[in-house]
Order: C-alpha cells, then sequence, then structure tokens
C-alpha cells in the first residue's frame, strides 16, 4: 500500500537527497586525534609534562687556552724584571708549549730551586730577568728546542735588612715592592748620617751560600753620578762606622 502511494517523481528525490548526503560525508577532512599529554609524576597535581626542547648543537669551548697549549707567553711586569732573588722567595715557570715543564719552586736556603728536567739550578742573587735566561739556556743546550720561558715571583720572602751605627734611627727595615734600594736610600730610611758619621767606612756583612762575606762600601764615591752604585739586599746588615775627625 506504502509503494502505491509513492510516486515515481518522490522515490527520484528522495535517492538524490540520500546520495548528496553520502557525497557530504565522503568530502569532509578526517578527524585527527588529540595529542595526549603525559602526567609528570614527579610535578604536582594538575601539572603537565611539557614535550622536550629539541636537541642544541653543541659548539666547542672559546675559552682561553691554558698555558703550555698555544697561549702566548706573557711578558715581565715593569720592575719586577730587576728584582733579585733570594731564598724563600717562590718562582713559578712557565714554558711555552711544554706544560709539563710548568711548576712553582721555593728557592732553598743554599739558593738552588728544583726544577723539571734540569734538577736543582742557583738563582738566588740573579735578578728574575737573568735567571729566566739562564733557565732559558740551559733547557736549550739539551732538552727544548728554541724554549720560551716565563719567570715570575708568586711570594717573596720577608725582605728585611739591618742598619747600625751612625745613622738617625738605627734598625731593621723592609725592602718594598721588586724596585732595588741602594744603600744611600737604606740610609735615608734610617733618617740619614749622624753628625759624626764616617760616610767613607761602611760594611756590608751578607749571607752568600750559606757563608757571610763583608763588603767595603765608600759612600762619597756612590755620590758622584759616575761612581755607580751598591744595592742592598734581603738580610744585609749595614754598619755605618764614625768619624774621629
Amino acid at each position: 500500500m506504502f509503494a502505491q502511494s509513492f510516486s515515481p517523481i518522490g522515490f527520484s528525490a528522495l535517492l538524490f537527497t540520500a546520495v548528496a548526503f553520502l557525497q557530504s560525508l565522503s568530502a569532509a577532512p578526517p578527524v585527527l586525534p588529540a595529542p595526549q599529554i603525559q602526567a609528570d609524576p614527579t610535578a604536582p597535581a594538575g601539572a603537565f609534562r611539557s614535550a622536550p626542547a629539541p636537541a642544541q648543537e653543541s659548539r666547542p669551548s672559546t675559552a682561553d687556552k691554558p698555558l703550555g697549549s698555544d697561549a702566548p707567553i706573557p711578558t715581565l711586569v715593569a720592575g719586577e724584571g730587576d728584582y733579585i732573588l733570594s731564598s724563600g722567595d717562590t718562582l713559578n715557570l712557565m714554558v711555552y708549549k711544554e706544560p709539563d715543564l710548568n711548576m712553582q719552586s721555593k728557592i732553598a736556603r743554599d739558593g738552588r730551586v728544583q726544577l723539571p728536567l734540569l734538577g736543582e739550578v742557583k738563582v738566588a742573587g740573579m735578578s728574575v730577568r737573568e735567571a729566566q735566561e739562564h733557565i732559558r739556556k740551559l733547557l736549550n743546550a739539551d732538552y727544548v728546542v728554541d724554549p720560551q720561558v716565563y719567570l715570575n715571583i708568586v711570594s717573596y720572602t720577608q725582605r728585611k735588612f739591618t742598619i747600625i751605627g751612625q745613622v738617625t734611627r738605627p734598625g731593621s727595615y723592609e725592602l718594598q715592592g721588586t724596585e732595588s734600594l741602594g744603600i744611600l736610600e737604606a740610609v735615608g730610611m734610617a733618617g740619614g748620617f749622624s753628625r759624626i758619621a764616617d760616610t767613607k767606612n761602611i760594611t756590608v756583612k751578607r749571607s752568600v751560600e750559606g757563608k757571610t762575606q763583608t763588603i767595603k762600601v765608600n759612600t762619597k764615591k756612590l755620590e758622584d753620578p759616575q761612581g755607580g752604585s751598591f744595592d742592598v739586599l734581603p738580610g744585609d746588615i749595614i754598619t755605618v762606622g764614625e768619624s774621629w775627625y
């Protein structure tokens, strides 16, 4: 009875509508599943673990290379090269591209310092510049071809001298910094000569390699610009004699 009442035109319209509906379904974009978010077990409640950051390309460090590789050897600080080494000073030795030779060593009481390859080397009584060149020559002779050597002072021994006799303020005084100190400057630190001082009769007692030497100094000659100089060293004992006329 239903089929009899359904006209051909109505059936065609129904069929057209069904086909159009099916075509619209096939043309729709697929629905992708939502991204899954994993909960971080170590995070507090309600927090989520974000996706890991992309790995970054590692780059070589641009930090300065240590001495002993390809870093240039520094130069002596102004004034330090003329400093006279003495027992108790601690030295730092660096050799360009020879890191096994870099070290620190303290000058022993006999004036020697222990160095790699070279063993004991006498340096007390030399200036820093002279000791640096001396070590360079020793290394060049048997061990390293044309070595570049740098020597500097890490710490100084207690640098004092004593002045007694005919000066205004006899006593012990400290040598300051790395600059050399002439004997007339040492007298000046002690307040200068007394009225009865014999400036031609000054003795300096100095320990050299464990032995005491006595040196006579005539400061009258040193007052002349052409008279040379006499530098005071740590441990010196200066005695200014008395004039009898």
